[in-house]
């Protein structure tokens, strides 16, 4: 596989405590390389003797047991030399390995490399995914979503169904930063960019500043949201053909106007300052900019206008992925559903509604340039998910944003 040419590495050479008996090899990284350099040495020399390189948690042969297979790799094979790897895509913290004949036995203590990807700086990628149950419903999820992440190029993931230590567990895998909601929402953010603050919890949001570039200057404000599921709107049109007035209750039943309007109004002196601020999650609900009269077609003969996309919109913020596409009949977005294309609950066996319910909204201070929902492969439907590459039961959302050069908080 071909590397970005664009990264340039700063390496921490710390050895590990070793669990194998006394390994005789060395292995460090020379300094001053571009690329991941190896000085190794060994008295045990072998054609098949290799370095191998794994994230820096979850994956490695820590144990002297292939776990998962390397990232890069290249055979070993003096008592004495040097090599060079090309470094796996997208920075990080990673460990090399030193390993023995085609094997997975130390012949020196691992270490740790630290890459930084030097990505256009002025350009901000932006990610939402719902995890789905964190990914859990999915054989082998936590290395297909380290997968994933690794090669999707973006700079900051707000993530939704990650109740536990989901953003964690993904954060110290990929080496990024991590915001882990500990209370009782569901969501967790992960970021290349340095975390400058915390924001408290703001009803089902949770926020973090970042610092643009690397630069605690040039502050983002970022909130990754989850709106609850149920009454679910477009199963009220749909399966039990409820009129707006209907609707519109059982949104409020739901609570997810009033659960926007929370965030929205919380988030004001934010919004409203210099600093480029983005709010990004699963609203449950689609959006009005979608079922519009002239799209009735697509969503069971009916428009309204929803308001947890009324809510933001109103407000101030761009629907960043509707700006770039905003004919919705030449490209829907659909987030939900790429495995249920049949109900699967009350109405079992019904075309389910597809719609897109996965949204990232931000101020004029972060110019969109392109915005796109993804998918891994063709994922199974419902009930047949479990060996999926993809992880979850919804697309994710990404966008690109051009920083806009000149401005104040930039």
């Amino acid at each position: 596989m071909r590397l970005l040419s664009s990264l340039a590495f700063v390496s921490g050479l710390l050895g590990l405590a070793s669990a194998a008996p006394n390994p005789t090899g060395s292995l460090s990284l020379a300094s001053n390389k571009e690329l991941f350099t190896f000085e190794y040495s060994t008295p045990t020399a072998n054609s098949k003797n290799w370095i191998g390189i794994y994230h820096a948690t979850g994956g490695g042969p820590d144990d002297e047991k292939q776990v998962t297979p390397s990232l890069k790799w290249a055979y070993a094979p003096n008592a004495k030399g040097s090599l060079t790897i090309k470094a796996p895509v997208g920075g990080g913290k990673f460990k090399a390995y030193f390993l023995a004949n085609d094997g997975y036995k130390w012949i020196a203590k691992p270490i740790k490399v630290n890459a930084k990807e030097t990505a256009n700086p002025d350009e901000l990628k932006i990610m939402t995914w719902n995890l789905w149950h964190g990914g859990t419903k999915v054989n082998g999820y936590h290395d297909k979503q380290v997968k994933f992440l690794t090669g999707a190029g973006v700079d900051v993931v707000g993530l939704q169904e990650a109740t536990g230590d989901h953003a964690k567990r993904l954060g110290e895998a990929l080496g990024w930063n991590y915001h882990q909601d500990g209370g009782d929402n569901s969501v967790g953010i992960i970021s290349r960019l340095p975390i400058i603050k915390r924001h408290g919890n703001i009803g089902r949001g949770s926020g973090v500043q970042l610092a643009l570039k690397g630069d605690t200057s040039k502050p983002f404000n970022f909130w990754s949201a989850h709106l609850a599921a149920y009454p679910y709107g477009p199963y009220s049109f749909c399966f039990e053909n409820k009129d707006a007035a209907g609707v519109t209750a059982d949104e409020n039943e739901a609570g997810r106007p009033s659960q926007i309007k929370v965030l929205i109004d919380g988030t004001k002196s934010q919004r409203d300052s210099n600093v480029p601020f983005s709010i990004v999650g699963d609203f449950n609900a689609p959006s009005h900019l979608d079922w519009s009269s002239a799209n009735k077609q697509n969503h069971c003969g009916k428009s309204f206008d929803w308001p947890t996309s009324k809510i933001p919109t109103d407000a101030g913020l761009v629907d960043s992925f509707r700006k770039v596409h905003p004919d919705v009949k030449a490209v829907g977005g659909n987030t939900w559903s790429p495995i249920y294309p049949k109900n699967a609950d009350d109405w079992e066996g019904q075309p389910e509604p597809q719609d897109r319910i996965d949204f990232i909204y931000g101020t004029s201070k972060l110019e969109v340039k392109g915005s796109e929902v993804r998918v891994v492969g063709t994922p199974s439907a419902y009930p047949s998910y479990a060996d999926n590459e993809w992880t979850s039961d919804h697309r994710c959302v990404t966008i690109i944003n051009r920083r806009r050069i000149g401005l104040a908080a930039l």
